[in-house]
């Protein structure tokens, strides 16, 4: 007689300032995985279900009260603990000391850990992600970077599986890490039920292509400024790092090392970022063609265009349209 299978026990963190959704969404998904394997004529696979670090209601970054959570027991094993996405509230998220303690005390019993967005931050501070890849949601990137530069962090990509933790990119990537944990824990067939009964798009790979570039203007270096702002001027026509630094009244070495610190770019890549989104949100707008976008931001050549935008993105400039246009 063929024997039950295994049931993957799965704590959810409700922590205060948590995006709702990316702790109920996975006990949503998780359940919806149990209903099919049940209608396949299995038993359920997951038993999920909230914990915290600390006895009450949790109260969600929007308001709502999460009133279900329980502290589980000092001697209680899970197989996954999964770390909810935070809006505005990282500090709130680090501080968390008794949670990360509890979850380097699971991962040492050998749970896999996983978080979602800005939970990335609260998994770093278990120090489990020093000299290692990650990634959390780009507009978190550098904060990250700067936070913990010995993570090896992949803000370009939407999901890491490192086996024994995993990460992923921006709120709703709880809907891809749950997924990857359906597939995982339970077996791929079941992962893709559950993403065409969630109308789930299956293997999302980067989140390159929802990425905004937002420079950095806070940095306090007058003469970067001055830079930057003659680079966002001249992005239809050519660009040298001679131009800037004239404008700048700064030697080109010298404006090299500044704005790198200040922004994270060189000059010149600076200019292919604003480039690029200025292409983005003309694809999104309007019905110019590609040729005629790329010559509007600063590329003669369409076929440099297309390649440089698909590095950018992960997307042609055709697909790109396709997928965000807003007409």
């Amino acid at each position: 007689m063929p024997s039950e299978p295994s049931v993957t026990r799965i704590a959810v963190l409700a922590l205060d300032g948590c995006v709702a959704s990316s702790v109920t969404g996975p006990l949503d998904v998780f359940a919806m995985a149990n209903m099919l394997s049940r209608e396949q004529g299995q038993g359920p696979r997951f038993a999920a279900e909230l914990v915290s670090p600390r006895p009450g209601p949790i109260r969600s970054f929007h308001g709502l009260e999460l009133a279900a959570a329980r502290v589980p027991d000092p001697a209680e094993h899970f197989d996954v603990v999964l770390v909810p996405a935070a809006v505005g509230h990282v500090e709130g998220l680090v501080a968390e000391h008794a949670a990360a303690k509890w979850m380097v005390d699971q991962h040492a019993r050998g749970a896999k850990l996983a978080a979602v967005c800005a939970g990335a931050f609260l998994l770093a501070e278990t120090g489990l992600l020093e000299g290692r890849e990650a990634t959390t949601h780009w507009g978190l990137a550098q904060r990250f970077v700067a936070s913990y530069p010995r993570v090896s962090l992949k803000p370009e990509l939407l999901l890491v599986d490192l086996g024994d933790v995993l990460t992923a990119g921006g709120v709703t990537a709880y809907l891809d890490l749950c997924l990857h944990l359906v597939s995982k824990q339970a077996s791929p067939e079941l992962a893709a039920l559950c993403a065409k009964m969630l109308l789930v798009e299956p293997g999302r790979r980067f989140q390159a292509p929802d990425a905004v570039h937002a420079a950095p203007r806070d940095h306090g270096d007058a003469a970067v400024l001055r830079a930057q702002e003659w680079l966002e001027s001249h992005l239809e026509g050519p660009v040298t790092l001679a131009g800037a630094a004239g404008a700048a009244s700064l030697g080109e070495r010298t404006l090299l090392r500044r704005f790198r610190k200040a922004t994270g770019d060189t000059p010149l890549d600076y200019v292919q970022r604003l480039r690029i989104e200025a292409a983005r949100r003309l694809l999104e707008t309007t019905p110019r063609t590609v040729e005629d976008i790329s010559q509007a931001v600063g590329y003669a050549d369409t076929t440099a265009f297309r390649r440089r935008f698909k590095a950018r993105t992960g997307l042609t400039p055709d697909a790109y349209r396709r997928r965000f246009a807003l007409r």
